[in-house]
């Protein structure tokens, strides 16, 4: 976690799924399955968005890729099965029957990630010609645009992910550590990306947002765009300013770690529940999500998160818990 922090980490993220949207009407589909407006981004670019059912939840929140003629999408593996299922089921449907594919392109794929403040010149040093890309962009290289890097990532560092063929990670791989190494890259596990990302209070899908909650409830309405159509668009134009919950951050006062489920009270009456939890590397201090009733969601709210029949003074804090460098200059 410190290094990602301080120098750089090296990721495998090949347990991530990637779909391709293909055929004549791909740019179509994506507008009606994907909450945000894919057509405000040129090809090259990338954009966080949500899929969501007909009643406003959220069946799963991933990375957008526009290309000229298809759309990627990085999807969240435990959902990879839904999704395909979600979007086969509407590519099936008039008018895109016949002029959509979905491709579960995955299964042949790996991904490597490379975060933290020394990410240019690790990227750099294995000869990847991407440091003009900006945060949110990425570029097709090798002889026939088999390798993709976005200058993305899920931690709140400068940092850059790669999608190849899978033949080709372990190389990558040791070509990383070969000639990184040296310039303090190390390999960093998943159970750190909970932390970094918890850190910047980042969703995790199945923790903070599924299918019950709403993209309002989770802080991400700037993902929903209302002007234009998708599915879920009505049931969240209808519930919009009127959700009774908000998911909001929380630092414990005292000793303590709150993890998923535990009960959050406010003068001994329940508010809430926490969502994530974690002891943060960075600033030593237990830190959270939580939902809670929208009228106790306020910064700075005293709160008490109930750890095994305790209740442990918290405070509602402001997110992201560290600052964000995610859109740092590259240098």
């Amino acid at each position: 976690h410190l290094t990602v922090r301080q120098t750089c980490g090296l990721f495998d993220l090949s347990h991530m799924g990637e779909v391709e949207i293909r055929g004549p009407l791909a740019l179509e589909f994506a507008q009606w399955v994907l909450t945000n407006d894919i057509t405000q981004v040129a090809p090259g670019r990338v954009q966080y968005s949500l899929l969501c059912r007909e009643t406003g939840g959220i069946i799963d929140d991933l990375l957008v890729y526009r290309h000229a003629d298809r759309v990627t999408l990085a999807v969240n593996a435990s959902n990879t099965a839904k999704d395909l299922e979600w979007l086969l089921k509407h590519a099936s449907e008039p008018p895109y029957q016949g002029k959509v594919e979905i491709v579960n392109v995955g299964e042949e794929r790996a991904i490597l990630a490379v975060q933290g403040p020394g990410a240019p010149k690790v990227v750099e040093s294995v000869g990847l010609d991407v440091l003009d890309l900006p945060y949110m962009a990425f570029r097709l290289l090798g002889q026939n645009g088999e390798l993709m890097v976005s200058r993305t990532g899920y931690t709140g560092e400068l940092g850059y992910e790669l999608y190849m063929p899978a033949a080709d990670a372990p190389q990558w791989w040791e070509r990383f550590m070969a000639l990184a190494e040296p310039m303090g890259l190390k390999p960093v596990g998943l159970g750190a990306r909970d932390t970094l990302r918890l850190e910047m209070g980042y969703t995790l899908y199945g923790n903070d947002i599924d299918e019950s909650t709403t993209p309002w409830e989770a802080g991400l309405g700037w993902a929903v765009k209302l002007d234009k159509e998708f599915i879920g668009r009505d049931a969240l134009a209808d519930t919009k300013g009127k959700n009774t919950r908000r998911l909001v951050g929380f630092m414990l006062q005292e000793r303590g770690i709150a993890r998923k489920g535990y009960p959050v009270h406010v003068d001994g009456q329940p508010v809430g529940e926490v969502t994530s939890g974690c002891m943060s590397p960075s600033l030593n201090r237990a830190i959270g999500l939580a939902y809670v009733d929208i009228d106790r969601a306020k910064t700075g709210t005293p709160i008490e998160i109930v750890i095994r029949r305790k209740a442990v003074a918290a405070q509602i804090a402001p997110l992201p818990f560290v600052p964000s460098r995610v859109k740092d200059t590259v240098s």
